[in-house]
């Protein structure tokens, strides 16, 4: 139990991301300044694998992020 006070004390201080603002595998998620910026990434990565991205803005960074269509977000 005491790991889980760390890790929640962690979660709340300024500067530090929080547990869930990262992918399913662990990595981080890329955090892009501008909805035009993620746009552009999410074009890029059409034309160079195919994958169908859209982007939306972040409630907890309030940056933007890339996800697929089946995802919550958009």
């Amino acid at each position: 139990m005491g790991s889980r006070r760390r890790l929640r004390r962690r979660e709340e201080r300024p500067g530090r991301p929080r547990l869930d603002h990262f992918r399913a595998d662990g990595s981080a998620k890329t955090r892009f300044a501008s909805q035009d910026e993620a746009e552009r990434a999410a074009l890029q990565a059409r034309l160079d694998h195919g994958t169908t991205l859209g982007s939306y803005r972040c409630e907890m960074c309030g940056g933007w992020h890339l996800g697929s269509r089946d995802g919550e977000h958009w």
